[in-house]
């Protein structure tokens, strides 16, 4: 008798064989939906919770094995886990900014809907010497790792190169500023027998009040508009405390591609807030987030006793465990290609193992050939386990506990990366959906049923004209299409019709509504939240009131002031401010063109903006010190130095 689970098992094979055709194997398993990682892009998750943070790190890297490292300055001795791909693919797939245009229709003069141009949605000496203390030593996942404390940077940097954590020299000055900080460092490597393909997120427990993120070291090898997006999982919504935050004109989208140039409107939005700036791309109550991170038919345990690799895989494809990267990894490394098929694809040669009915060659030579290798069943179920199942019932223990779930995105050139970003939570904020929507009404020429042009109109009440594609007629009917650029995506040119890139540039605190600035003010406010700190106002009464007016108009695509200087007599006054003194010398804001349109300040840039400032009252400090981009930052370097040779 057949039970369901055989049923279910030979259904999955059988759409596999019969998607097969008869030269190419259509893609049904592991090795299809892949979600390609930008090597030049951070992504990061935030676990806050009373007193404690956890904290996802991605981590990217292309090269040579046994020259990957990666270093994280933190402020005390944390707790060491391993994470998921899976996690980050679901939260990018759930918040990501997506792009819909309701077309208002006529019955002689239609449209159909735009298509997006969018990507699918043991090392170490084992203890003290030469001025550097090894505070912890220990094994997890792929890789050695070591927390290391020195008083010396000259010291703590031989000693990393000394023992296969290789550092440019040029960080010496960078990892110095955290040294004198006093902080601790955590150093990674590849364990001898791990491999590139083992790489896998990294997740770092401490007891912290909020997150922060140091950039000052990805400075090194960083490239310009480096895209950089963080969710933090909390109590309400997150902020960015001493960046400051713009809202997008969304006019300036190119909505006929659906965000074909969202990361340029982005890059120059954040140019006008003085380069130091995020936007928040979702925020909601964590309940509204419906993907489960965790499967409750995920048991490894019934994994170990299945002694063929296809049948094997069957099962994780049947269970539904991860399509990710960190899968395929593991599926390479347990049930690798045999040497006489190294050149094979990946999709080929293992849907074939998948294919009960694939008989023939070229998928009977490759399971004959696999047949004869060994293959350990309990091994791999073990590794994914505590690689996969683990990590992700965490995350979701995570989501079903905390309340609110929030993504700010920016980008930031080297230049800008001289203050590390401090973020904070704001209750009366209010919740931002990832699906924007704008109405389209579409323009036709005389005798024309199909527009040549369509009017925009936006929630705000903006409303731009904008020409139509021509094969705008070629893509997909029906209400509701839409699209998201994609991570790091959306180079194309900014829609300089549709005015400045920026709506709003506004400075959040950890209550009460936002603090609109005028753009031309943006680097002197920038320069004073240098001195934000968790639990106080981030600007004095004093201080907002020498501000000017806001003279911003938002739908000019030219002079951002519109020419008007701001009357210097009428000041914006916040009876609730704080008495935090600071350096008003400082300088004015820049346009998305780069003409100057502020006054006549220089611009003043942090020397020593580490996360180190204790929260007002004392405790804990503000937040875990987050080295971004440490492995993709060295492979940069290499290639640079190579290119030069």
């Amino acid at each position: 008798m057949t039970t369901i689970s055989e049923l279910r098992l030979a259904l999955v094979a059988l759409a596999c064989c019969v998607l097969l055709p008869a030269t190419a194997l259509a893609c049904g398993g592991f090795f299809c939906f892949q979600q390609p990682i930008d090597q030049s892009a951070e992504r990061v998750l935030y676990i806050q919770q009373p007193g404690q943070i956890t904290v996802h790190i991605q981590i990217s890297y292309t090269g040579d094995d046994d020259k990957f490292s990666w270093i994280l300055p933190l402020q005390s001795v944390p707790e060491l886990g391993i994470g998921s791909d899976s996690v980050f693919q679901l939260l990018e797939q759930g918040t990501a900014p997506y792009f819909q245009l309701e077309w208002q229709n006529k019955k002689d003069c239609h449209a159909s809907y735009p298509c997006p141009m969018a990507d699918g949605g043991g090392g170490g000496n084992g203890g003290p010497g030469g001025g550097v203390d090894v505070l912890l030593q220990q094994n997890v996942g792929p890789y050695n790792a070591v927390v290391l404390k020195s008083k010396s940077a000259d010291e703590l940097l031989k000693w990393l190169n000394d023992n296969g954590y290789v550092q440019p020299k040029e960080t010496k000055p960078l990892i110095k500023s955290y040294v004198d900080k006093e902080h601790v460092f955590l150093a990674l490597k590849l364990q001898k027998d791990k491999g590139a393909g083992d790489i896998q997120p990294i997740v770092v427990t401490l007891d912290e009040v909020g997150p922060c993120l140091p950039i000052r070291l990805t400075s090194v090898a960083a490239q310009p508009d480096m895209p950089v997006v963080t969710w933090t999982l909390g109590p309400h919504r997150a902020i960015p405390k001493n960046f400051l935050h713009v809202i997008l004109n969304e006019a300036t989208i190119d909505w006929m591609t659906a965000g074909g140039n969202y990361k340029t409107v982005v890059s120059k939005a954040v140019d006008q807030a003085s380069g130091h700036a995020f936007t928040t791309e979702y925020a909601q109550p964590a309940k509204k987030f419906t993907a489960k991170f965790h499967n409750d038919k995920w048991d490894t345990s019934k994994l170990e006793s299945i002694a063929t690799p296809g049948k094997f895989m069957m099962a994780l494809l049947q269970y539904g465990y991860p399509r990710t990267s960190q899968m395929q990894a593991l599926i390479r490394k347990y049930i690798p290609k045999p040497k006489t098929y190294q050149s094979v694809p990946d999709n080929e040669f293992y849907n074939c193992l998948t294919c009960e009915g694939c008989k023939q060659s070229p998928c009977s030579d490759y399971k004959a050939a696999v047949a004869k290798q060994s293959f350990d069943p309990v091994a791999f179920a073990k590794a994914i386990e505590e690689g996969v199942v683990e990590p992700l019932a965490k995350v979701q223990g995570a989501f079903d506990t905390l309340a609110y779930l929030t993504r700010l995105y920016t980008t930031i050139d080297p230049a800008e990366m001289d203050k590390d970003p401090i973020f904070g939570f704001n209750p009366d904020l209010p919740d931002i959906e990832r699906v924007r929507t704008a109405k389209a009404h579409p323009i036709c020429k005389p005798g024309k049923e199909t527009p040549h042009k369509a009017k925009i109109v936006f929630t705000n009440g903006h409303e731009i004209t904008v020409d139509v594609p021509d094969n705008l007629n070629s893509c997909a009917f029906g209400p509701g299409f839409g699209g998201s650029p994609g991570f790091g995506k959306g180079d194309g040119p900014i829609n300089a019709d549709g005015g400045q890139p920026a709506w709003k540039v506004e400075v959040l605190d950890e209550s009460g509504p936002p603090l609109e600035i005028d753009p031309s003010a943006a680097d002197k406010v920038d320069a004073a939240l240098n001195d934000a700190k968790l639990g106080k106002k981030s600007l004095s009464a004093e201080f907002i009131a020498s501000l000017p007016d806001i003279n911003w108009n938002p739908k000019s695509k030219d002079d951002p002031t519109g020419g008007v200087e701001p009357d210097p007599d009428k000041k914006p006054v916040d009876e609730d401010a704080g008495t935090s003194v600071v350096d008003t010398n400082v300088g004015g804001g820049v346009d998305a063109g780069g003409a100057a349109t502020g006054g006549p300040y220089t611009p003043a840039r942090s020397t020593d903006s580490t996360c180190s400032a204790s929260p007002v009252g004392g405790g804990a400090v503000p937040g875990l010190l987050l080295l971004l981009a440490a492995a993709g930052l060295l492979v940069s370097w290499r290639r640079r130095e190579t290119s030069r040779a």
